[in-house]
């Protein structure tokens, strides 16, 4: 019975082991509606900056956690949770120590000329927390602002949902994609807006090109 029992611990250790992102949730390229929203102001109009604690308004699961507060960084990515303290413009969903990270455009942005905004909708068990980046200068110093939002469900589901795309950003390098602990290859999602595919080994962090207006992805 012992020597039973020892197996079946081994064989559920390595079962966790071997688990990934993608044993919690798929990737879905497809097209919607970009809505803007009026909500709350979360005071990071300018460079190089992170908000305070925002809480979400429900209990999002995330994986094998759940969180009820944000950070968000004026460099186009949300920290679940509280452990963040740096706007970190180095984007690395690849990262072990920037997890968890929700990041629809993940670059060295400016919000100095733009704003940042969160609005929590709908009633539970299906309600919606939508933070909002409006005219965000990409590269930093680039010379149009672009819209985009993250939508996070209180079912579980991330949305990224991308406004109308102005012109040409400042020599960008962006990333876009989820992570979680532990982070590292296999716990992040990396989106290639190119062909609307995603990989949870390579991280695309050269991206250049805003997707084009109504592009969706979703992380199921």
């Amino acid at each position: 019975m012992k020597q039973l029992s020892l197996l079946l611990v081994m064989i559920s250790m390595v079962c966790f082991a071997w688990a990934t992102i993608d044993e919690h949730y798929e990737f879905f390229a497809t097209t919607g509606t970009y809505t803007p929203i009026t909500g709350t102001n979360a005071g990071i109009s300018s460079d190089d900056v992170l908000s305070d604690i925002i809480p979400i308004g429900f209990t999002f699961s995330y994986g094998d956690f759940s969180y009820s507060e944000v950070k968000i960084s004026s460099n186009g990515w949300i920290g679940l949770g509280t452990s963040q303290t740096y706007s970190n413009l180095s984007n690395s969903l690849n990262s072990t120590t920037y997890q968890p990270v929700v990041a629809p455009l993940w670059d060295d942005l400016s919000m100095v000329s733009g704003t940042v905004s969160y609005l929590m909708s709908g009633t539970a068990p299906n309600r919606v927390f939508i933070i909002q980046y409006e005219n965000a200068k990409w590269y930093y110093s680039g010379p149009v602002g672009f819209n985009f939002q993250v939508q996070l469900f209180e079912t579980g589901k991330i949305s990224f949902i991308y406004g109308s795309n102005p012109g040409i950003p400042n020599n960008p390098s962006a990333s876009i994609g989820i992570n979680m602990s532990p982070g590292g290859v296999g716990w992040f999602y990396s989106v290639n807006p190119t062909d609307g595919s995603a990989s949870t080994t390579i991280e695309t962090s050269n991206i250049s090109t805003f997707p084009n207006q109504g592009t969706v992805f979703e992380i199921v």
